[in-house]
């Protein structure tokens, strides 16, 4: 280890950073701390303690880990989120479960990220990731050994079935009593499977729905309702054994895989419409619709509970004619007060 050291704290664009020499003399940087005094605190507390062969926490399984990140994100999202995260986890678990924290390495994870199957290798890298992401801020970690394996590209966004209105009522017209009416609100208010088939009666407002999300376990936002879904929504009949508007067999919340085998895809079928088409294709199909229409961007992000950034990857297409529609619109708001200041 070089001569005794208490690390070179420097300014960055997002707060500050720490230079300092390993154990092997080579010049180690980290940044991302608030402050100063947060970087020197890391280094002092952490950094120089693994030099020195002091372990400043307990010696963690990726698998121990793992468990204790879980609890504690099942206490901020949905029980959707936490059973997604669940799934991509289980590869990594399977492969590196009962390895240490500190003996994980960077080009074994690099080999096995390699091997992974294309299509689901950027959700799968990207959860092991956020793990040991948590890892480093809980100071389990120095480092994350997963992000020296290079960068992580997202897959290429695939052409999605979008339907058109006529499709969704045609869906709808196969459905029994109350889905076909969830075909329809699905559809117009761009819902998540899973937000839809959780909306209640209290959601319904005046002109809008106050979603619950499905992302984050406490989040709420608000979507307009669209003339459709209204008439949609008045059609429904008054139940006093659920509260929600969608209930399953039992009264309680249609698990999504049943109600997608029990009453989508026979009625799908029925309808004459491709088996690509999904429950989320519903959402995907009131997005473009709503892009289609000229809504900016930013509402519709806001309204579906999504990004732009996500728009911008999915929806490229669309945007084009979102611009062009805000283009008329300001051409005529121009032409308008032209008109105005001609009378004056």
């Amino acid at each position: 280890m070089p001569a005794d050291q208490h690390g070179q704290p420097y300014r960055t664009q997002k707060g500050w950073g720490l230079r300092w020499y390993d154990e092997h003399g080579r010049r180690r940087r980290r940044s991302g701390f608030e402050s100063r005094s947060a970087a020197l605190a890391w280094y002092r507390d952490v950094e120089r303690k693994r030099m020195l062969g002091q372990s400043p926490v307990e010696p963690l399984t990726l698998r121990e880990f793992s468990d204790r990140y879980l609890e504690r994100y099942e206490a901020m999202r949905s029980p959707v989120s936490v059973q997604t995260l669940r799934w991509r986890l289980a590869r990594p678990l399977a492969e590196f479960g009962d390895v240490k924290l500190s003996e994980l390495r960077t080009g074994e994870l690099a080999t096995w990220e390699a091997s992974l199957p294309s299509r689901f290798r950027y959700a799968v890298v990207r959860a092991l990731r956020q793990v040991l992401d948590a890892a480093v801020q809980w100071e389990y970690l120095a480092r994350n050994p997963a992000k020296a394996t290079g960068s992580n590209p997202a897959p290429s966004v695939l052409e999605r079935v979008a339907l058109e209105p006529a499709d969704v009522e045609k869906l709808a017209g196969e459905m029994r009593s109350p889905y076909d009416v969830a075909i329809v609100v699905g559809a117009w208010c761009f819902l998540r499977p899973a937000e839809l088939l959780s909306l209640e009666r209290r959601d319904v407002g005046e002109g809008v729905l106050n979603v619950r999300g499905t992302k984050t376990a406490r989040s709420l936002r608000t979507v307009p309702v669209p003339l459709r879904a209204r008439q949609a929504l008045e059609t429904l009949p008054l139940r006093i054994d659920s509260r929600l508007l969608f209930p399953g067999p039992s009264g309680a919340v249609y698990d999504l895989r049943n109600f997608r085998r029990r009453e989508f895809e026979w009625a799908r079928e029925a309808a004459g419409i491709d088996e690509s088409v999904t429950p989320y294709t519903l959402r995907h199909s009131g997005i473009s619709w709503a892009l289609a229409a000229g809504v900016p961007p930013s509402d519709v992000a806001r309204f579906g509970g999504t990004s732009v950034t996500m728009l911008e990857r999915v929806y490229a297409h669309l945007l084009e004619s979102s611009a062009e529609a805000a283009r008329q619109r300001l051409d005529a708001f121009s032409e308008r007060l032209g008109q105005e200041r001609a009378t004056k």
